[in-house]
Order: C-alpha cells, then structure tokens, then sequence
C-alpha cells in the first residue's frame, strides 16, 4: 500500500474532498516507490513506467490499489490522521499549475477516497 504524508493543510483538502490529486516531481525516488506499490507485479523498467505515465502505452492501471495519506507522522494506531484513498489514474505533468508550483515533470496520482474505511496500519 502506497503511503503519502502530507502537511495539515493538505490532509484537510483530501478529507475535504477539496483535493482529489496527489503531486511528486518525477525522480528515481517516487519512480521507484509508484512503480513498486502500484505495479509491483507487472513492471520493472522504469523507462516503460514513465512512457506509461505520458500515455504513451496505456494497456495497464492498477485497480482497486490502495493509498494512504498521514497527517504528518502519526503514531501507529492512530486512526483519525490517515485517510484511505483508491488510486485511480497516474500520469505526467508540468509542476507549474500543481501544488508544488515547480517548472519540472511532476507526476499526477489521482485518487478517490474511501468514506468510512479504516486504516490498519
């Protein structure tokens, strides 16, 4: 499972319904994390992945993959700062209209969250 953590203020707009998109710049890193968590079992070149994420070969999407957001670093069993979410869709943009405001590729999550879903991480 796929685990963002995020600033108060972002938490808030995702259990908000506000935000419905998560934004990381493309870098070995969040390469290797997305392609880890949401194509494990399919994907092991990341020159494919991000073709696939420019659309370039859409034959694959995960469904029903799920993603966690933390408010910060909460502790174990504390419920009330994760929110479960579905990812939905994965591609690549500019950062400069995304909340990272960065002249660079920032990879676009799509997610819709899962009312009511707790998590047991």
């Amino acid at each position: 499972m796929l685990t963002f953590n995020v600033k108060k203020e972002w938490f808030d707009k995702i259990k908000s319904g506000e935000k419905t998109h998560e934004y990381r710049e493309v870098k070995p890193y969040w390469t290797k994390r997305l392609m880890k968590s949401l194509y494990s079992y399919w994907i092991d070149n990341e020159a494919y992945f991000i073709a696939m994420c420019n659309g370039m070969s859409p034959y694959y999407k995960p469904i029903n993959k799920k993603i966690v957001f933390c408010k910060g670093y909460p502790k174990k069993n504390d419920k009330e700062n994760r929110l479960i979410a579905i990812f939905k869709e994965i591609k690549i943009i500019n950062g400069k209209e995304t909340d990272l405001k960065i002249n660079k590729p920032v990879y676009d999550i799509e997610f819709q969250l899962i009312e009511g879903e707790s998590c047991r991480i």
